[in-house]
């Protein structure tokens, strides 16, 4: 196991009788850790010979090098995709709207309202989807100021708590 990296010249003779040329050789070997039985004996993959002859259909078809590539990289068979043409800026647009539309979650005509309104998007989803508000007012009413939310909160607390402040200060009320 010692002399495990060093490569006889019969060794490299009896690879290059199969086509495994000295680098390769030496590469399987001490790079990539293979057997020198392994390395010695297993050809050089070649290249699929039809994929050189469809690279050149791509290219007269318009087709870049690296689409016919990355093509072939998710599972194109060489045939389709060296013929099939490349969509257009104008198809891709399509594609997209459409996929937008399939996963819009509030109707458009009311988003374009609230926008024409000022109103966040975050805050129209979150009037319809938490508070529970109608697409017509969440669209429509505008958005308070903190101090118009304040005024609303303290009188919404005073319509159902009543004068809390007269209970936790102490203070009297004025006998008419």
């Amino acid at each position: 196991m010692s002399h495990y990296f060093y490569i006889t010249p019969e060794e490299y003779a009896r690879a290059a009788e199969i086509g495994v040329d000295n680098q390769t050789l030496d590469r399987r070997v001490r790079e990539m850790g293979w057997k020198k039985e392994r390395a010695i004996t297993t050809p050089i993959r070649s290249l699929d010979k039809g994929r050189s002859y469809w690279r050149k259909v791509a290219e007269q078809n318009g087709i870049s090098f690296s689409a016919f590539h990355s093509r072939l990289s998710r599972g194109w068979s060489a045939e389709e995709a060296a013929t099939k043409p490349k969509e257009s800026q104008e198809d891709i647009r399509s594609h997209a709207l459409q996929a937008m539309e399939r996963v819009r979650v509030h109707p458009e005509k009311y988003l374009r309202m609230a926008e024409q309104n000022g109103i966040p998007y975050h805050t129209f989803h979150t009037r319809v989807k938490n508070l529970g508000w109608d697409y017509d007012r969440a669209a429509s009413e505008p958005v308070w100021s903190k101090k118009q939310a304040g005024h609303k909160g303290a009188k919404a607390l005073r319509d159902r708590e009543g004068d809390w402040a007269a209970q936790i200060f102490g203070k009297r009320q004025l006998k008419s």
